[in-house]
């Protein structure tokens, strides 16, 4: 471990099992929306929040779940870790990643067998409907 000015840096292990799925609700979201979502599988857990200054979640849609198409005020990365899907009409595969600049709407449809992906930002994003 590297010792700085406060002593020995802590390393925070973010057991996936140990965090809770929840129903995705970010700052400008509309909560009918995402209940229904939810009820319809969908679901996040949060990882790094802030930490390192990385924000990080994993999401879990099912087969052919309609992401509308929306943007972030961060930019991201955006990871497909299982299953796959069509972002911007582009098919994505398991281990297929792609970059979103902030502020650019863009959309996704889960695939036949449902989605689940990872995403990384520098800050805490708010969501904006572009519909």
């Amino acid at each position: 471990m590297r010792k700085g000015a406060a002593g020995p840096a802590r390393r925070k292990i973010y057991r996936f099992e140990a965090i809770d799925w929840h129903v995705p609700v970010a700052s400008g979201t509309d909560p009918e929306a995402a209940a229904e979502a939810g009820r319809r599988g969908a679901a996040r857990k949060f990882l790094a929040q802030g930490e390192g200054g990385f924000y990080t979640q994993v999401v879990r849609m099912p087969a052919g779940f309609e992401a509308p198409v929306h943007s972030h005020d961060h930019e991201e990365v955006f990871m497909v870790l299982e299953g796959s899907c069509r972002f911007d009409g582009q098919s994505m595969d398991r281990f297929d990643m792609t970059v979103v600049a902030a502020n650019e709407p863009y959309g996704f449809v889960a695939g036949p067998d449902g989605l689940s992906f990872l995403v990384v930002r520098r800050g805490e994003a708010s969501f904006s409907s572009a519909g």
